[in-house]
């Protein structure tokens, strides 16, 4: 419990209160008295009628440990996400339902992910026919990292199923990998899931067909979800604060495999222009490519130290067409080539 504490601590920001005030919703349902664990927590009971109160990470993840720990069920992750829906999210959640697609509700609780209860980097894309979308782990979530990837996965394959669920001719099932050994059977997995479920996978991910993105949403309203993503904006200041652009790419870097993002992409991706994006930078004294440089080492040394992966599989994960790319570079960032670091 200690490990876990102590990787949360870092985090310097607070969360809603609504994630909790959901959970506790649950252990009252299984018969348990909820308020010695948010006493345990440190979490003041009262605060669960404040739709405004929020609370530390380091709560958050105490109450998760009683929460374990108190109901003693191995479905538990999968059961903490069907408590959850898009409207519980507030604004994020409404703003998303108001999109006009799936692809764009999706790129939308995306964008403002903060504003959710998830411990994990989310990426999405398209790959064979699929939309996939990758958790990677933001924090070292020890003894906790199973049950949060459960409960998001089960939160996910929930919300995106009430989003579409209609059937497309010769659609291609939903599919869920996990990376770590089945704990139980995968037929238990598969029955809760109601999908393929397959362990001891390199990613973390759910897949669906491609199609489901362009599937038009029900409560589409452009002017509703200005109005929310507005909305959604002030919470996240008034939450985490102004993020300056240097965080924000490094974090977009961070998540990305097999291509290194450009300055455009970026600039678009946060309704800039390329030039202003290049003027941000200047004034915090730092360039786009130093930025870039300095990710992809860390990202370069990581994975020298922490797997087996060949040269060549690192500098395609990294972005580099050619290996040779990468080995000039690494050598150019540390020094020495990627074999004799190793």
């Amino acid at each position: 419990m200690s490990n876990t504490l102590i990787a949360i601590s870092d985090v310097n920001s607070c969360q809603s209160i609504i994630g909790i005030s959901l959970l506790v919703k649950l252990v009252e349902s299984k018969g348990y008295n909820a308020k010695v664990m948010l006493e345990q927590a440190g979490i003041s009971a009262s605060l669960l009628n404040d739709a405004k109160a929020t609370i530390s990470f380091q709560q958050e993840i105490a109450f998760t440990h009683e929460l374990i720990n108190t109901l003693n069920d191995d479905d538990l992750g999968f059961k903490a996400g069907q408590c959850y829906r898009l409207n519980a999210f507030g604004h994020i959640g409404l703003a998303a339902g108001s999109s006009d697609t799936v692809s764009d509700a999706i790129e939308f609780f995306l964008k403002y992910i903060r504003l959710a209860y998830t411990h994990f980097d989310i990426n999405f894309f398209k790959k064979e026919g699929n939309a996939v979308l990758r958790f990677s782990d933001q924090y070292d979530l020890g003894d906790l990292r199973r049950f949060y990837l459960e409960r998001d996965f089960s939160f996910a394959f929930l919300s995106t199923r009430d989003m579409f669920p209609r059937s497309i001719v010769g659609q291609k099932p939903k599919t869920i990998h996990f990376d770590f050994p089945c704990p139980s059977s995968v037929e238990q997995y598969q029955a809760l899931y109601e999908c393929p479920v397959h362990f001891s996978m390199p990613h973390n991910e759910i897949l669906f067909d491609e199609r489901y993105l362009d599937l038009p949403l029900p409560l589409a309203n452009t002017l509703t979800r200005e109005l929310l993503e507005e909305q959604c904006k002030s919470q996240e200041i008034a939450l985490f604060g102004h993020q300056n652009f240097v965080d924000k790419i490094r974090q977009i870097i961070q998540t990305m495999e097999d291509k290194i993002p450009s300055l455009e992409n970026i600039a678009q991706m946060h309704f800039v222009t390329a030039r202003t994006l290049r003027r941000k930078l200047k004034e915090q004294g730092v360039t786009f490519q130093q930025i870039v440089n300095e990710e992809l080492s860390k990202k370069a040394l990581n994975l020298l130290s922490t797997t087996q992966l060949s040269i060549e599989q690192i500098s395609l994960r990294l972005g580099y067409s050619e290996s040779a790319s990468f080995i000039h570079a690494f050598k150019r960032w540390t020094g020495k080539t990627p074999k004799a670091y190793r």
